[in-house]
């Protein structure tokens, strides 16, 4: 199954997921009508409680938004200084024919590999940089053979690489406000609770307004948590990740580079 389709099936599971769990606040709705447990009366207070839940749920959105339009530009910024490097690395015997590049071109293919799968899978951060530290000295023994220009592009290209990689690990690992985010679940908790014990006439409508009103705060709430994360493609319940096609390219087009013909 192919990334695009396996993206349209955590959707229709997170939405799945999330009508299920309505259903059961409406269940418990009928049963609260039932036995005769509603015990709140709605009035202006109840209004204020929706509101600040909303600005609440506000707050969260345009923070994990930030972060997540930044995620959406590093795939695109690493794909490029991996090709920046494999352009540069290739044009260094038309200064020097002896040059042996197919070494650091190989090195170089590996490590987009490596790239590629630790933003896929969330492995180890501290071992992807090892294997950058490899690639890196491996570079810079080809580049102080040759003008200075030539060098400090390299090096440019490579600490945006690792600028990069440590900004995807502390996306991953930095919880946006983690105390908003507990009042912002207890508040939809409380709220969601309120208005199933609340005495809503007629029934029909109670039920409605209700499940509406539940469904867009869970959904958003849970949408929210998930945007905090962009690269979670590994995890199960991950729906809206950022593409790493432009890295995925990139891995395919430094394979063929790092060929034994590519370089002769």
């Amino acid at each position: 199954m192919n990334t695009r389709a396996m993206d349209q099936l955590r959707r229709v599971w997170f939405f799945g997921r999330v009508s299920l769990l309505l259903l059961g606040i409406e269940a418990c709705r009928v049963l609260v009508h039932r036995e005769h447990w509603e015990v709140l009366t709605p009035n202006p207070l109840f209004s204020a409680l929706v509101a600040s839940e909303v600005f609440l749920l506000g707050f969260l959105l345009n923070g994990v938004l930030t972060d997540y339009k930044e995620g959406e530009k590093l795939p695109g910024e690493l794909a490029s200084a991996l090709e920046s490097i494999a352009l540069e690395v290739q044009g260094l015997p038309l200064l020097q024919p002896s040059a042996e590049v197919a070494g650091s071109l190989a090195l170089l293919a590996s490590f987009s590999e490596a790239l590629l799968a630790w933003m896929q899978k969330a492995g180890p951060t501290l071992a992807l940089l090892e294997q950058l530290n490899d690639l890196q000295l491996a570079i810079e023994q080809l580049g102080c053979l040759y003008p200075a220009p030539l060098q400090a592009r390299l090096l440019l290209e490579l600490a945006n690489i690792r600028r990069g990689v440590q900004r995807i690990d502390v996306i991953r690992s930095t919880t946006f406000v983690p105390s908003v985010y507990g009042m912002a679940y207890i508040g939809t908790g409380v709220l969601t609770v309120g208005l199933v014990l609340s005495r809503i006439e007629p029934f029909a409508e109670s039920l409605f307004f209700i499940g509406v009103i539940s469904f867009l705060l869970i959904k958003l709430l849970l949408l929210i948590t998930d945007l905090d994360n962009p690269f979670g493609a590994s995890q199960a319940m991950s729906v809206e990740n950022v593409s790493l096609l432009p890295v995925a390219d990139a891995v395919q087009r430094l394979r063929r580079v790092a060929e034994p013909d590519s370089t002769s």
